[in-house]
């Protein structure tokens, strides 16, 4: 980054030589310009770095989705169109604005799991110092009336003795009563608060394996349920997708349809899955599938999607519908019943670009 800053700070230099030649100078000819677009290993760094920063930072807060991953790809793929130091300069600008807004949106989501947590330490301090508070006047009462049984020690009349014996002896029958019926309310109430915050608790780890845009899991959910698909042994197949031409229509029609694109793609392709399957949303516009059942149930999915998912989509935005047809590349693989879930992954995703580049040479 430090390189790039350097380049364009040449540039400017540069710009200025060359309004020098335009006029004319005695002492510099035109033809001693400096370039003035990047190196192609520094550009491919800058490339490379936004790629890591949006990968990195939907590893640190999944629950946030693939907001920088998305944020950072689009103006990457924009630089490698044109990377002149405008073009440049203006991408440092949209970067920093992009990571501006995903560290609010970062911190926001960790105030929110800070106050679930403060929450429920309240209500444990609370029941803690209600609990005291109860012993203590229940302590209070046992001890008057061991205070009045020793005073009946010293009576002399039979009759007063066991008219006392009576009297605090009830009153020991209906303390004990109350301790036992304030602690079965003191330990309802406990019990149901922290099961509200139990719950409030899962729900926020829910929200963390699901993809905001899509609604279904992301990527963080998605390695979690392929690693215990492996551990139970049992057979299964990995089906990946990746769009054709998503960028293009983005371009065209602009983010909102993109969304919108992705969003019913996701829900059509949810709906060729049965629920011993799993559909994720990987990240941009790549998804992936878990097929349970024999190895050929996968390539028997696949046809599925190629015949029932992809197609034309009329896409409803700004009171007007728009027609936009959508393709997709995809590779299926059968676990083996050894490969690691990343082995298996790997597999079908090299089977995807397989047929993604085929799709891509002339007939």
């Amino acid at each position: 980054m430090i390189s790039l800053k350097k380049f364009l700070d040449s540039a400017s230099v540069d710009s200025k030589s060359a309004d020098v030649a335009r006029h004319g100078d005695a002492k510099k000819p035109a033809g001693a310009l400096k370039r003035t677009s990047p190196p192609g290993n520094l550009l491919s760094a800058y490339l490379a770095t936004l790629a890591a920063i949006g990968t990195h930072g939907q590893r640190a807060v999944p629950s946030l989705g693939d907001m920088i991953g998305s944020a950072l790809a689009g103006i990457a793929d924009t630089l490698a169109q044109a990377s002149s130091p405008e073009a440049i300069r203006d991408s440092s600008r949209l970067v920093e604005e992009q990571l501006s807004q995903w560290a609010d949106s970062a911190q926001q989501k960790h105030k929110e799991g800070e106050k679930t947590i403060r929450d429920l330490l309240q209500v444990i301090f609370e029941a803690t110092e209600s609990t005291g508070t109860r012993d203590e006047k229940f302590t209070r009462e046992i001890g008057e009336l061991g205070d009045r049984l020793r005073t009946v020690a010293g009576l002399e009349s039979v009759p007063l003795i066991r008219r006392s014996i009576t009297e605090n002896a009830s009153a020991l029958t209906s303390c004990v009563a109350r301790m036992a019926d304030e602690s079965r309310e003191s330990v309802r109430k406990l019990t149901s608060e922290i099961a509200e915050y139990q719950t409030r608790l899962m729900a926020s780890e829910r929200r963390a394996l699901v993809d905001p845009l899509t609604g279904l899991c992301n990527r963080r959910g998605f390695e979690e349920e392929l690693e215990l698909r492996v551990q139970r042994r049992q057979p299964f197949s990995l089906l990946v997708a990746d769009l054709n031409g998503f960028k293009s229509a983005n371009d065209r029609h602009g983010h909102l349809v993109g969304d919108e694109i992705l969003r019913q793609f996701a829900l059509e392709l949810k709906s060729q899955f049965v629920a011993d399957d799993m559909v994720a949303r990987w990240g941009g516009d790549e998804f992936v599938g878990i097929v349970a059942g024999a190895p050929n149930d996968g390539a028997i999915r696949e046809e599925r999607v190629r015949h029932w998912v992809l197609g034309e989509y009329k896409i409803a935005i700004e009171n007007r519908t728009i027609s936009v047809m959508v393709d997709a590349a995809l590779g299926t693989t059968a676990w083996d019943g050894v490969e690691s879930g990343l082995e298996l992954f790997a597999r079908a995703d090299k089977e995807m670009y397989r047929e993604k580049q085929h799709s891509r040479q002339p007939a």
